[in-house]
């Protein structure tokens, strides 16, 4: 009786236990601990660029010492799918962070995937920089830069769209949201109109508090966590300018933003997301000395961590900046677009090995070209035919020499080359510059037309200009091309006005037009490229009624100097200055005389 009794008690107690096993197993990820306790001291104080702040102090998450779960996701219905993505972008980092003391970080991707050895976009520039990150692809594709990024939006329609448009077109009813200190990203390289919460402050922390708020409003209020959340830290950057890239400086710069990251994490930890979110930090460039640009390896490597459900512990294999495109869509289950050549890196994903990367081609084919002779004056074919409104005051045709037809004095510097022209010939300018003297617009409106020819160009060389282009705040003009841009500048010694418009990405295959309208009495200036729709700027009021007026001449293919370093790396023709702007019935008119 006692042998039974204790049979059955011994059962029993085998059942308990199998019970107790089956509840822990259902609940495989509970909330981690907060850090809260700290987060006054190392979240919530508003630290400057460069100074020491309290946000010094330790703190260190206890989110991360669980680790992400590491069961086996794969199911029937094939690769997991993650109801959330965040990515933590730190400007200037770089690979930094491996010097840096970042015991945050180190806790929360202690199970995830990591490389100090990705590489960003040539130059390493902001934009540039996260251009790429966004848009999937190079900056000779995505065509931005910190000019273009501070003042125009990026097209709604560009076929290199950035994930957010990406995730917004598969998934239309997404929560999407970017909280940035560097605000060109919301303006220039995050499209709008696609619904994409934004948010800028001048303050790191201030940027982390704001994205934690949102994050727990939203829970709070039932929308649930964005799909897809982004965030740009810029202090880390600022002291790598202002003391030194990987100085004592910098590197306490990214402990502290170390800290203010783990609040962000533990808030996902506290409202329950983590087991559905794939968390990132990554960074844009590095620096050598105080700036960046280049292409050494402090400044061309960066940190890209990751930590999630499906994430492999270990190192992340070869991998580019545009590649965390196809990071956030591959998490969250969506098509990555043709025109994208970023590719899912291995060593990230759990069964995921890199593919071959893959190719965009550019068709040059619209800017094929059969030369044909110079119209002659008098003749029906002659500009003077089509727009008869507007005083050519200037007509530079290039047939083998610097004459310019409506009688204007020219000269030449340097050599030049008479090769074939859009009409006839053009001059290759990279040794030599034509001279218009004492061509003056003063406060009057003026208008440009040109043709351009070029395989691609260096630094930023001007196309035609009366000022010291070494200076932009200097008094004068100058109209210059950079790599997939154009950028009409003007200034009176202390004020200045730049306008950067993108070029076709296949602008370097052959001819393109350009149309510059400095219109006085409108205040603005406009820009026309290949006939199409004009991009328009207004002048800054202090330049309103400034003269225009520097040096006492146009120089074509130089700055008003002649000295300028950076050479014009192009074939110029059919060069020609208008008293007055042009409308857009004017560039219509352009477009008939040349054929298109």
């Amino acid at each position: 009786m006692m042998k039974k009794t204790f049979l059955t008690c011994l059962a029993l107690l085998l059942v308990v236990a199998m019970l107790a096993t089956s509840v822990a197993c259902t609940n495989p990820t509970q909330n981690p601990a907060s850090t809260t306790d700290g987060e006054t001291t190392a979240a919530d104080t508003d630290a400057s660029t460069t100074g020491d702040t309290d946000a010094d102090t330790d703190v260190t998450t206890d989110a991360a010492t669980d680790g992400e779960t590491t069961s086996d996701v794969e199911d029937e219905a094939g690769p997991y799918v993650y109801k959330h993505v965040v990515v933590v972008g730190v400007d200037g980092a770089g690979a930094f962070f491996k010097e840096a003391e970042t015991p945050n970080l180190d806790k929360i991707f202690a199970n995830g995937a990591v490389t100090y050895e990705a590489i960003t976009s040539t130059p390493s520039i902001s934009a540039q920089s996260w251009g790429s990150l966004f848009h999937g692809v190079t900056p000779e594709f995505h065509g931005l830069d910190n000019g273009i990024t501070g003042s125009q939006a990026y097209p709604a329609d560009s076929e290199f769209p950035s994930f957010f448009r990406v995730i917004r077109e598969q998934m239309p009813n997404a929560s999407l949201a970017s909280f940035c200190h560097w605000n060109n990203i919301n303006i220039g390289i995050i499209e709008d109109g696609i619904g994409v919460h934004k948010a800028s402050d001048s303050s790191d922390v201030k940027v982390i508090r704001m994205a934690r708020d949102y994050v727990e409003a939203e829970v709070e209020n039932g929308n649930g966590a964005p799909t897809m959340l982004f965030i740009h830290l810029d202090e880390a950057d600022a002291a790598g300018h202002n003391s030194g890239y990987g100085t004592a400086v910098h590197l306490k710069k990214i402990k502290q933003q170390d800290a203010w990251i783990s609040t962000l994490y533990d808030t996902y930890a506290d409202l329950g997301l983590l087991e559905d979110t794939l968390f990132i930090v990554t960074t844009d460039h590095g620096g050598s000395g105080t700036s960046h640009g280049g292409s050494t390896d402090a400044e061309m490597k960066i940190m890209f961590a990751a930590t999630g459900k499906t994430v492999e512990k270990g190192t992340i294999g070869e991998m580019g900046i545009r590649d965390t495109a196809s990071v956030v869509l591959h998490a969250l289950g969506l098509e990555q677009p043709a025109s994208w050549t970023s590719r899912v890196p291995s060593g990230l994903f759990k069964g995921v090995v890199a593919g071959d990367r893959p190719v965009y081609e550019i068709d040059g084919s619209d800017r094929e070209h059969v030369n044909v002779p110079t119209p002659e004056a008098g003749s029906a074919g002659h500009i003077s035919q089509f727009i008869t409104d507007k005083n050519l005051v200037s007509y530079l045709t290039f047939d083998g020499d610097v004459t310019d037809e409506m009688g204007a004095a020219t000269t030449q510097g340097g050599k030049l080359y008479f090769v074939e022209g859009y009409f006839g010939e053009g001059a290759r300018m990279e040794d030599g510059y034509v001279s218009i003297p004492d061509y003056a617009p003063g406060t009057s409106s003026f208008s440009v037309s040109l043709w351009i020819n070029t395989n691609g160009v260096a630094s930023d060389p001007p196309l035609f200009s009366n000022k010291n282009w070494n200076n932009g705040n200097l008094s004068g003009y100058v109209f210059c091309i950079k790599s997939g841009a154009v950028q009409f500048n003007m200034g009176d010694g202390e004020n200045r006005m730049d306008f950067n418009k993108q070029l076709p990405l296949n602008y370097a295959t052959g001819w393109m037009h350009l149309t510059l309208v400095v219109d006085r009495e409108a205040g603005e200036v406009r820009i026309s490229t290949d006939f199409g729709a004009f991009q328009t700027m207004a002048i800054p009021e202090a330049l309103k009624d400034v003269s225009l007026d520097a040096y006492d001449v146009l120089n074509i293919g130089q700055d008003g100097t002649g000295t300028y370093s950076a050479p014009l790396s192009a074939v110029v023709d059919e060069f020609m200055i208008f008293d007055g702007a042009l409308t857009a019935a004017d560039v219509e008119a352009l477009a008939s005389y040349y054929g298109k």
